[in-house]
């Protein structure tokens, strides 16, 4: 969703007098849900409440509904809004806008094709694996990862073989739960700052590009000061290679060049990175600069 999108569906909410929002849909649709509360019940555009601003009235309450397996918004504080005039992401981020009820239904899920699965599937994987090694990551958010991790480690290749199960789209509703709650604790580290060049650019699915980017980023910091950390995770999948492996075999790209980009684009890429992460970088503990995105960009050709 993009400002127009909530600052348009917070003047119907007013017009209407509604009461509540529901969301139903994938991250972007309950993301518009969560922000249009807020602009409804306070008033001006969506651009007034970006970041972790006060508001003089609580946002109107939310209940999410999620058709996809990965997003986490139905729990979480935030809200992701594109900015159309500066080609990057914002985000609203408040307890407040935590959904007041959320429904997981794996039923909804029937219809979801597989790359949607697995896309967005991998999405809650980059949530739970980025919280572990946040910054703010505590023994709690840990928990939440390590179980979401394992849960999505065993299901999410089954989709291929068993694509009509519910009970696998019920355990990858609760991973992306569960992972919703540990990003809640923690926010995310730069894989999601650097997927979204690729979805501005490319408009490659978010859950896909989080799921291309994981390894080789992945692959840089466990040279780059998060080697007790990855370590800790390798012994849910072992080394990097079977994460690449996992990605490849889910049937998601796992290279650049899979989704058409090409060297001449990387600078470019690696330029927005360091528009896309500037908030996620104090979520570090090292501090990456243009030339550091470059050389994980080019890793992953």
């Amino acid at each position: 969703p993009d400002i127009n999108d909530v600052d348009n569906g917070a003047r119907l909410c007013i017009e209407k007098g509604c009461d509540c929002v529901l969301g139903v849909g994938g991250g972007s649709a309950m993301d518009v849900g969560k922000a249009i509360a807020v602009v409804a019940a306070n008033g001006g555009s969506v651009k007034d409440y970006f970041g972790e601003v006060s508001y003089r009235h609580n946002p109107l309450p939310v209940v999410a509904i999620p058709t996809t397996c990965g997003t986490g918004s139905e729990v979480t504080k935030f809200a992701v809004v594109v900015d159309r005039d500066n080609n990057t992401k914002k985000t609203v981020c408040s307890e407040e806008i935590i959904p007041k009820l959320s429904i997981l239904d794996a039923d909804i899920l029937a219809t979801l094709p597989h790359n949607l699965v697995v896309a967005t599937g991998m999405d809650a994987f980059a949530h739970a694996a980025e919280s572990y090694l946040a910054k703010k990551a505590d023994f709690l958010s840990k928990v939440f990862a390590v179980e979401s991790l394992k849960i999505l480690w065993e299901y999410l290749p089954k989709t291929k073989t068993e694509p009509g199960s519910t009970e696998i789209r019920e355990k990858l509703l609760l991973a992306s739960f569960i992972a919703g709650l540990a990003l809640n604790r923690t926010g995310t580290i730069i894989v999601h700052g650097i997927g979204y060049a690729l979805t501005i650019t490319h408009n490659t699915h978010h859950g896909t590009a989080n799921a291309l980017l994981l390894p080789y980023v992945f692959e840089y910091l466990q040279q780059n000061g998060y080697e007790k950390e990855l370590s800790e995770l390798e012994k849910l999948w072992g080394q990097t290679g079977e994460l690449k492996k996992l990605v490849k075999d889910i049937g998601l790209p796992s290279r650049l060049t899979d989704i058409g980009i090409n060297e001449n684009e990387i600078e470019k890429l690696a330029e927005l990175a360091v528009i896309g992460t500037e908030r996620s970088m104090k979520n570090m503990k090292i501090q990456m600069r243009k030339e550091e995105f470059i050389q994980i960009l080019e890793s992953a050709l």
